[in-house]
């Protein structure tokens, strides 16, 4: 451990010999020499720390859902991992997981589809085999590109819900910050239940075998969205119940309509009318 320097070495405030902590910056006045230990330390303390950590607040949003989202928008801040830095470490592991335990078995359209293979017709054969093509790229891109499409997906289905609240006392950031924690856990329960139950059972992630799972999880976010915007909104009894309800289905229908037509668009013309 070294001495306390005169200034912070992070924003160069003046120190007192007395500081353990910086007073403008808040970082620790005697360091450590870097090293392994001291990164995995960090590394440890940054998800594990008792009143900010990742793993805290994983719990809270299955516990206590909207109301930690309440709690931050409100000002508890600081005892809150950030939304932002939440939702992107979870499409970070949706992706890790999806490509590591995932089967991923090549993709031969003649193989996967026989009846293809029937076609005499070689300008209609040619047609079918463009479009199961497709198909096969859309079902790539959405499991490798995941964190991506949640990125779109939670601004739009976020414009949704301040539209029905937009009388109540949050904008439209607020409301953001809400669909990062709310989206943010579904995709992480998605992820780390969801994805290897697919594995376990064999099931390729977008093909017909996987509807069941791909179901159970909009019916997870349609009602999660529900109890978790009742607790957020903070407003009590079975109206506000159901309106919390209704907007959580709504925003998923909204979603897959959009994601739904942008899909069968892409599938049917490969966008070239739009080029």
């Amino acid at each position: 451990m070294h001495e306390s320097p005169a200034t912070c070495l992070n924003c160069a405030a003046p120190l007192s010999p007395d500081y353990t902590y910086c007073p403008a910056c808040s970082q620790r006045t005697r360091l450590h020499r870097l090293s392994l230990h001291e990164i995995a330390h960090e590394a440890w303390h940054y998800f594990t720390h008792a009143d900010r950590s990742i793993l805290s607040l994983v719990r809270n949003l299955a516990t206590r859902t909207g109301a930690v989202a309440r709690r931050y928008v409100d000002g508890r801040r600081k005892a809150t991992f950030p939304p932002l830095n939440f939702f992107l470490i979870v499409g970070t592991l949706f992706v890790l997981v999806a490509s590591t335990i995932a089967p991923k078995p090549s993709f031969d359209v003649l193989k996967a589809h026989p009846e293809v293979a029937a076609i005499t017709d070689s300008v209609k054969q040619a047609k079918y085999i463009m479009v199961y093509e497709r198909q096969h790229r859309v079902i790539t891109f959405m499991s490798k590109y995941s964190n991506v499409v949640s990125m779109v997906a939670v601004p739009l289905t976020t414009l949704l819900f301040w539209l029905f609240y937009r009388k109540g006392r949050y904008n439209y950031a607020e409301h953001l910050v809400a669909g990062l924690f709310m989206v943010g856990f579904t995709n992480l329960v998605y992820a780390l239940l969801m994805v290897p139950v697919a594995a376990l059972l064999g099931v390729r992630l977008g093909g017909s075998g996987s509807l069941p799972l791909v179901s159970l999880h909009l019916c997870l976010q349609v009602a999660y969205g529900a109890v978790f915007y009742y607790y957020f909104i903070n407003r009590r009894g079975a109206g506000a119940a159901c309106k919390a309800a209704f907007v959580s289905l709504a925003a998923t229908a909204f979603w897959f309509f959009l994601s739904g037509t942008a899909i069968g668009i892409y599938i049917a013309t490969g966008f070239k009318a739009l080029r």
